[in-house]
């Protein structure tokens, strides 16, 4: 597993720009140099400990790293829309009266979508050393996901913005400790964990009923924007 995830790492050595995001932290702890999936694990676990209670602290730096006067920000963008090809990284209110339980805050690679819905596999719903495999596919340019991670998205049920993942992060971003499933008790006020143990149990269940395709990457206008999602 440790080659698999040297083959999907895109990590690159930048100059300092006086703001560290969580992921330029960690881009930076790696030197330049390929690292097992065991030391980036650990890694990505000790940096984002501030994060585990309010993962929407991850978005609010990558707005600071945006606005400011920096030499080099990371290549994360925020947007306020999905397109297809693109992972994001947001907060969700989704409707729960049909769901069992639900994420409130997933990681995303969008295969449909308009600016009103998408539709993508929250990669959340795996282990992760399963999204390896998955990233792995999508950098060669295939969709091979199980088809139980697929949901619908209403664009008017997220919190703030969309933070699009640009590629070479994705290495990181599959192994932040942030999911956050929960689910509505009927008679209760409020909303009760459920833990990521048990959603990864039944997305086994049904692994090998996937969806596979050819990725298809949009932009958002400019060709920046498809080159940075490749």
């Amino acid at each position: 597993m440790a080659q698999g995830f040297a083959t999907i790492q895109r990590n690159q050595q930048k100059k300092d720009s006086g703001y560290t995001t969580l992921f330029e932290k960690i881009n930076s702890a790696t030197e330049g140099q390929p690292k097992s999936f065991t030391w980036y694990k650990n890694a990505v676990i000790k940096a984002s400990q501030n994060y585990k209670k309010d993962p929407t602290k991850i978005i609010k730096q990558e707005f600071i790293d945006s606005q400011g006067k920096e030499e080099q920000p990371d290549e994360n963008l925020l947007r306020r829309y999905a397109v297809s090809g693109h992972m994001y990284m947001f907060e969700y209110k989704a409707k729960t009266k049909w769901l069992p339980y639900y994420d409130e805050f997933p990681l995303v690679y969008v295969i449909k979508a308009t600016p009103q819905e998408f539709y993508g596999a929250n990669l959340h719903y795996l282990t992760p050393k399963k999204r390896v495999m998955v990233v792995q596919r999508l950098l060669e340019g295939r969709i091979d996901i199980p088809r139980t991670c697929v949901h619908k998205y209403l664009t008017s049920h997220i919190d703030g913005y969309l933070l699009d993942l640009a590629s070479e992060e994705w290495d990181t971003a599959i192994l932040l400790p942030i999911e956050n499933f929960v689910r509505n008790v009927k008679g209760s006020v409020g909303k009760f964990p459920y833990t990521k143990e048990l959603v990864w149990e039944e997305t086994d269940e049904t692994y090998y009923e996937r969806i596979k395709a050819r990725r298809v990457v949009r932009g958002y206008g400019k060709r920046k924007d498809t080159q940075m999602a490749k």
